[in-house]
C-alpha cells in the first residue's frame, strides 16, 4: 500500500507542476519517465492541456434546435452506417464512417467551421467519439443531444422503446457504498513507445476510435448483479444515486452495489481525486443521467486502459418514473417534448 500511495501522490505533485508551468512539451522527461507507467505519462498529458472529461464543457452538447438554426455555418458529420444515413439524414450533413474519423476531423478542423457536429442515432455514440477528439485536441467538436431522436420521430423509436423502470428496481437501495482504496494506474503497451508524448497520446486515442463503440461491449440493458462490476453512478446530481422517502420509487435510489462519484463541480474522476480508486484489472460500469456523459467519461477511461463500459440511455431505463417527478432529473428525462420533428433528406 505504501507503494500505491507514492505513485499517487507522485502523480498529484507533478500533476500540480504541470498546470503552473505552462504546457507540457512533446518530449516529456523525467520525473514523468520511469516511476510512472504509460498510463500515467498519457493522464499527466491530457491533465496539461484542458483535462475536458473533467470539466463543465462535457460532454459537449448541442440541442436540435441550435443546429438547425445553424445549419449551413456548421459541419455536420453523421457517424451511422450508411444505409441508416441514406434511409434518412440531416441536410448538410455528411456520412464518415469512424474507421476514418479521425482524419476526416483532422482535415476539415481548420476550415473555418464555428462548431463540428457529430450525429449519431442515439447520442450515445457521438457523445462517446467526441470525448476522444475532444482529447485529441479537436476543441470545437460537439454531439448533438439526444442524437437523431431529438430531430424527428422517424429516428426517435430507439430512444422511446427504453423509457421506464428497471424490473429489479425493487431491491434497489439509499444505503451508500464507499469507493475503493487507491490503486495504480493500468499499463499500457504502447505500440511506439518512444515517440514524442503527443504522437503517442494520439496513436492512443486511434486506436481506440478504430475498436468502435461495439454496443455488446457497452450496453447492459438493465442491471442484475455483477459481482465483478464496479458500478458507478456518475453525474452533477445525487439524486441519480438517493432517491426521497416519499413519492414515486421512494427510498429505491440505486442498485446495492454502485458507487456515487460526482461531476461538476467536484469532477471525481479528475487525476488529482478519485480517478485511481478505480479497479485497474476489472470490468468497470457506469450510468449516469442520458448515458451521454457516461459514453464520454467510458471513451476518457478506456484511453488510459481501464476496462470501462457506459449504459445506453443511463437513468432513463433504470427509474424513468422518478426522473419525470423530480426537479433534479427532468434535464435528463427523454419524452415527446424533446423531438422537434424538423426535416430530413434520404438517399446519399
Amino acid at each position: 500500500m505504501k507503494k500505491v500511495k507514492t505513485r499517487v501522490l507522485t502523480l498529484f505533485y507533478f500533476s500540480i507542476f504541470l498546470f503552473t508551468n505552462s504546457c507540457i512539451e512533446d518530449n516529456v522527461v523525467p520525473p514523468l519517465t520511469g516511476e510512472l507507467n504509460s498510463s500515467a505519462e498519457i493522464l499527466v498529458y491530457l491533465d496539461s492541456q484542458t483535462d475536458y472529461p473533467n470539466t463543465f464543457k462535457a460532454p459537449a452538447l448541442v440541442d436540435a434546435e441550435e443546429v438547425y438554426s445553424s445549419i449551413n455555418s456548421y459541419m455536420i458529420i453523421d457517424i451511422r452506417p450508411n444505409n441508416e444515413f441514406t434511409a434518412g439524414h440531416i441536410e448538410n450533413s455528411v456520412n464518415v464512417s469512424t474507421d476514418s474519423l479521425f482524419d476526416f476531423v483532422e482535415e476539415k478542423f481548420n476550415y473555418g467551421y464555428a462548431k463540428i457536429i457529430l450525429v449519431s442515432k442515439n447520442g450515445q455514440s457521438a457523445a462517446y467519439f467526441t470525448c476522444l477528439l475532444r482529447l485529441a485536441g479537436f476543441e470545437n467538436i460537439y454531439s448533438l443531444s439526444f442524437g437523431l431522436a431529438s430531430w424527428n420521430e422517424i429516428f426517435a423509436d430507439e430512444w422511446l422503446s427504453v423509457l421506464g423502470n428497471d424490473p429489479g428496481i425493487q431491491y434497489y437501495t439509499n444505503e451508500e457504498k464507499y469507493k475503493n482504496e487507491f490503486s495504480s494506474l493500468p499499463d499500457i503497451n504502447l505500440e511506439n513507445p518512444e515517440a514524442p508524448l503527443k504522437d503517442r497520446v494520439n496513436s492512443r486515442i486511434k486506436k481506440i476510435i478504430l475498436q468502435g463503440f461495439l454496443e455488446n461491449v457497452h450496453f447492459k440493458k438493465f442491471l442484475p448483479i455483477f459481482p465483478k462490476d464496479y458500478l458507478i453512478c456518475y453525474g452533477s446530481t445525487k439524486r441519480l444515486y438517493y432517491a426521497r422517502s416519499i413519492g414515486p420509487l421512494a427510498n429505491l435510489g440505486h442498485w446495492e452495489n454502485a458507487i456515487f462519484y460526482k461531476a461538476d463541480p467536484k469532477y471525481n474522476l479528475r487525476s488529482t481525486d478519485s480517478l485511481q480508486t478505480l479497479p485497474n484489472n476489472s470490468p468497470i460500469l457506469i450510468y449516469g443521467g442520458t448515458g451521454e456523459l457516461s459514453a464520454c467519461m467510458t471513451a476518457y477511461l478506456r484511453v488510459l486502459n481501464y476496462n470501462a463500459q457506459t449504459l445506453l440511455f443511463g437513468a432513463n431505463q433504470l427509474f424513468y418514473d422518478r426522473m419525470i417527478v423530480y426537479p433534479e432529473l427532468l434535464e435528463f428525462a427523454f419524452s415527446y417534448s424533446r423531438i422537434k420533428n424538423y426535416p430530413y433528406l434520404t438517399g446519399n
